[in-house]
């Protein structure tokens, strides 16, 4: 029997989240391996266009479509993915590890009473067995799980994982009419987004992060300049946001959003266990600290031991002079 692959799909402004490219892409590279089906789940109200963009990666498109799914709410969202699970009983469920899908997959994993493996780095379909790959203990250690035949797990990957490559199929897509239950013991009263546009901190591929080395919230101005440059994403440490420099959403870490960039750069950050578990799957790790032992080193690509101040004007300099080149 062939393993069939659900991916839950995000989307922002009507394009689909670059996360779930990936997990479309890759799904689609695991279906055919086995013969077996991908299915795209999108969730919300007047998505018929996000269908459009889904079914050039996907066999099948799944898509339920109410007024009621306007706004993202764990009940609601959570109903539909469990009837749509049971029904097509795919042998795996993906999503990507954001904010979202941190929220949304346990709570189905629960209903589902299946098991749940969260920001996973990898996956390898081999001897008819599916594995993911998953960092423990902050990066030191990598984990390699397999399951039980006839265990349809749930699965949240670290955005930047896979690579996106351009499908062109022509899958099906598929409106269901399903009952949606809302929880009546709460309602949401309103939803309110900052209004700064910025690059998705789990999407960018290039975060440049500030630690308390940075002294103050107003030498963050820098990194904004530096992300400003590269068309990335200023991050913060926990101690940061602790002290209200920077806002919750810039925060990196077990207790922030797991990222994986392509490129990070640490300015001040000294590297405590809790950031690094957010992080530490970077393809290339950057770290700026004027102290030689910062636990920081311990996982940087590239390291420089000097004051940042001293640094980041030189960094900034040479990277303008760098887009100019190209």
């Amino acid at each position: 029997m062939a393993s069939d692959i659900m991916v839950f799909v995000e989307y922002k402004d009507g394009n689909i989240r670059k996360v779930s490219l990936e997990l479309l892409t890759k799904g689609q590279e695991l279906a055919k391996k086995d013969g077996a089906t991908l299915y795209a789940v999108i969730i919300g109200f007047q998505i018929q266009e996000v269908a459009e963009s889904a079914r050039a990666y996907a066999d099948k498109t799944i898509i339920v479509d109410n007024e009621s799914l306007n706004e993202y709410r764990y009940d609601t969202y959570v109903s539909v993915l469990e009837q749509l699970v049971k029904k097509y009983q795919p042998s795996f469920i993906f999503s990507g590890s954001t904010v979202t899908g941190k929220d949304l997959f346990p709570r189905l994993a629960a209903r589902l009473n299946v098991s749940i493996v969260s920001d996973a780095v990898g996956i390898d379909f081999s001897d008819n067995r599916l594995k993911v790959k998953k960092p423990l203990y902050g990066g030191k250690v990598i984990s390699w799980l397999s399951f039980k035949e006839g265990v349809s797990p749930l699965i949240t990957f670290r955005p930047n994982s896979f690579s996106v490559e351009k499908l062109s199929l022509s899958g099906e897509i598929v409106e269901e009419k399903i009952d949606i239950f809302k929880d009546q013991k709460f309602n949401v009263l309103s939803v309110n987004k900052g209004g700064i546009e910025k690059v998705d901190l789990q999407e960018a591929d290039f975060i440049i992060c500030g630690g308390r080395g940075m002294k103050g919230p107003e030498n963050f101005q820098v990194l904004e300049e530096i992300a400003n440059i590269m068309g990335g994403r200023v991050g913060a440490s926990r101690a940061v946001v602790d002290s209200k420099w920077r806002e919750y959403d810039d925060q990196v870490g077990k207790s922030g959003k797991t990222v994986s960039p392509k490129l990070y750069i640490g300015c001040g950050v000294s590297g405590a266990l809790h950031h690094t578990m957010g992080m530490d799957t970077s393809k290339i790790i950057v770290a700026v600290n004027k102290d030689p032992n910062a636990p920081i080193f311990n996982y940087a690509d590239y390291g420089i031991v000097d004051d940042l101040f001293n640094v980041l004007p030189l960094l900034k300099q040479e990277l303008a002079k760098s887009k100019q080149d190209i």
